[in-house]
């Protein structure tokens, strides 16, 4: 959960995809989406004006991203405060240090 003051301030928009899901941020080129990512812990992903998060659409449905996707497949919607608190709750990283080597 971020330390942030403003991580618990209502608005932002998150980016959905018709059949992968919420996206939750990517890595290692790759975009991960809630819920086919099984990796609920890291929750959602907020993006603090509507501009960015169609900056992300743009993005995955270019040449310039590895597989691109289609436009017509994503759409920008409120973020979901609440559903993202519920998520990193009930689904915690585990710390390293608690991690058996």
């Amino acid at each position: 959960m971020s330390l942030e003051r403003s991580s618990q301030l209502p608005g932002g928009f998150q980016v959905r995809h018709r059949t992968l899901g919420i996206y939750q941020g990517s890595a290692i080129d790759l975009a991960f989406w809630h819920p086919s990512s099984s990796m609920p812990e890291y929750g959602l992903c907020r993006f603090s004006t509507e501009a960015s998060a169609q900056a992300l659409i743009d993005f995955l449905s270019s040449p310039q991203c590895i597989e691109p996707l289609h436009r017509n497949d994503l759409t920008i919607e409120a973020y979901d405060l609440a559903e993202h608190d519920r998520l990193i709750t009930d689904y915690p990283l585990s710390s390293a240090w608690e991690t058996p080597l």
